[in-house]
């Protein structure tokens, strides 16, 4: 991802005076091309934006296709006009793992009148009913994922996180070494492919082995998609652009939510939320490559194509020095290429840590709040997803000010130490009012809260790597966010020893994700002697590690 500038240097301002992005920023060869933003950048970022849909669908729709819900064991053929309720009284009083050993000649009249023999002998179930309410077939009915095969489901959600782990780091490096564009849309046909192929399977093995590659795809089309719109524009509206990337999560969940209701075999469901990602597949024949990636790459000629096309579309006048401009930008010896072991030097080190410790804490509590809203008892799942889902996008359209006018740190801090105060405000209150509204009031607090945070913390991390490696930075992060994704199906087992532990340690681990992001250094107010410093240091390897501690290639 080259090292240009991500925060350009700035003059000496009044300390009291807010410095955004776009009021220190020194053009470089991309902006003075074709500029900051333009109709031709406002195309291209919506276009990006949309392949956070069809991910987004796929990491949401556990939330129905695998929902729990209430079983018990079938009903022999002779008892299948007994009424439910009663069958589970007669036959199962315990558990639904086990039913009564029925007598011989049993009818349902027999049971209805109270007449018939109870026998106190129990055999384990082997086949099972489910309560089609709420939620129709899903994959807990179709390969009957109860009982001692309940551990099953909480393992198809770790594959897919396990996924996006594993994707995080290998999609970044990738992206870093063979481009954006190349990654995103090479990953995009790997999705749609397997989202199709996730109809076909017949086995729970094979959905498991889908699960886990589509983890692995999802998230490398996700940070392609958001680095290179953030790559496509400059000064504040880098920041707009990179959070309007993720106005579509809650339109996500929503849409995913509707759905669920119209089609409520997992398949159809499944189905319906492939199209989209099929459709943009076009967009290989629209979409550019980073300028910005390919001047730090040496490919100064194809960049200088793409920049001439978007000058034209934003009716802007190409300069006549710009192939002097571009040579200015062109290295004569080949750098080293992008390797993980970059981002723990230097500086960078103590960023990789905090990071990692940032994202885990915020994604045990937005997915810990967004996917088991199931686990909450709060009545209709369908409506209590889109309510929950609803409150992101004012969440979303006030970080952009926000961003811009505050800085990172500290808005980050303060909305992630808010959703942990909301968590257990929501627990104390549900022991003192046993108020259903209560905890969905609570709930939604914390969840617009983090769902700041989920806005926030891309573009801070964004900024704080540069484009040699920024993209293996981002997918560094992921790493953290999968693990934190792989813990979240268990995390409400804690519940077996106290019903409040669940929420309080997803409280804690906000707070602590708050706190370490104020050791990192605020990106929106560099220092001048950082900047000063960091533009006469040499590109040489032994000084690179420094140069990355601010830089980026926006003042090359």
């Amino acid at each position: 991802m080259g090292l240009f500038k991500i925060i350009p240097s700035q003059g000496v301002k009044d300390k009291s005076q807010a410095v955004t992005p776009s009021e220190t920023e020194e053009p470089d060869v991309v902006t003075t091309v074709i500029g900051n933003y333009g109709r031709w950048q406002l195309l291209m970022t919506f276009l990006l934006s949309l392949f956070s849909l069809p991910c987004t669908f796929h990491i949401y729709l556990p939330t129905f296709t695998a929902a729990v819900k209430k079983f018990w064991c079938k009903r022999p053929d002779n008892l299948s006009s007994l009424p439910v309720d009663v069958w589970i009284k007669y036959s199962q009083p315990s558990d639904a793992c086990t039913v009564r050993q029925l007598p011989d000649n049993i009818t349902a009249d027999i049971i209805l009148n109270g007449t018939s023999t109870i026998i106190d002998a129990f055999q384990k179930c082997t086949e099972w009913e489910y309560d089609m309410s709420e939620v129709g077939y899903t994959i807990i009915s179709e390969w009957n994922l109860v009982c001692d095969r309940e551990y099953l489901t909480s393992l198809t959600d770790s594959m897919f996180l396990i996924g996006v782990g594993a994707g995080g780091v290998v999609g970044g490096w990738i992206s870093d070494k063979f481009g954006r564009k190349k990654v995103l849309m090479s990953m995009m046909i790997a999705q749609s492919s397997l989202a199709i192929l996730s109809l076909l399977v017949r086995s729970f093995i094979q959905y498991l082995l889908v699960r886990l590659v589509m983890g692995f795809v999802s998230v490398s089309v996700v940070y392609a998609a958001f680095v290179l719109s953030v790559e496509l524009v400059g000064g504040k509206w880098v920041t707009i652009a990179g959070v309007c990337n993720f106005f579509w999560l809650p339109l996500a969940y929503i849409v995913v939510s509707l759905l669920s209701l119209l089609m409520p075999n997992w398949r159809d469901l499944q189905l319906s939320l492939s199209v989209p990602g099929c459709a943009l597949l076009v967009l290989w024949f629209v979409l550019p490559e980073s300028p910005r990636w390919l001047m730090s790459m040496g490919k100064t000629q194809e960049a200088k194509i793409i920049l001439e096309k978007a000058a034209k579309f934003n009716k802007q006048e190409i300069p006549a020095d710009i192939d002097k401009l571009l040579m200015l930008c062109k290295t004569d010896s080949q750098e080293e290429g992008p390797s993980v072991k970059m981002i723990f030097q230097g500086a960078l080190r103590k960023r990789t840590i905090c990071l990692f410790i940032t994202w885990f804490s915020m994604t045990i509590a937005y997915y810990g709040l967004l996917l088991n809203i199931g686990n909450f008892g709060l009545g209709n799942l369908h409506v209590t997803s889109i309510i929950l889902a609803s409150v992101e996008l004012p969440a979303i359209a006030i970080s952009i000010p926000i961003l811009l006018k505050a800085g990172r740190r500290i808005p980050i801090f303060i909305s992630m130490s808010m959703c942990g105060l909301a968590c257990v405000a929501s627990e104390l209150l549900s022991m003192v009012f046993d108020e259903e509204w209560i905890m969905i009031a609570c709930l939604m607090l914390g969840k617009f809260a983090i769902g700041s945070t989920n806005m926030m913390l891309p573009i801070f991390t964004v900024e704080l790597y540069p484009t040699v490696v920024r993209n293996l930075g981002v997918g560094a992060s992921q790493l953290a966010s999968g693990l934190a994704l792989a813990i979240i199906p268990y995390l409400w087992k804690l519940a077996i020893f106290n019903k409040h532990v669940p929420m309080m340690m997803l409280a804690g681990l906000a707070v602590l994700g708050g706190a370490i992001v104020l050791i990192l250094p605020e990106t929106a107010k560099p220092q001048e002697s950082q900047v000063t410093k960091n533009r006469k240091q040499t590109m040489d390897s032994s000084t690179r590690q420094d140069t990355f501690t601010i830089t980026d290639d926006r003042g090359h």
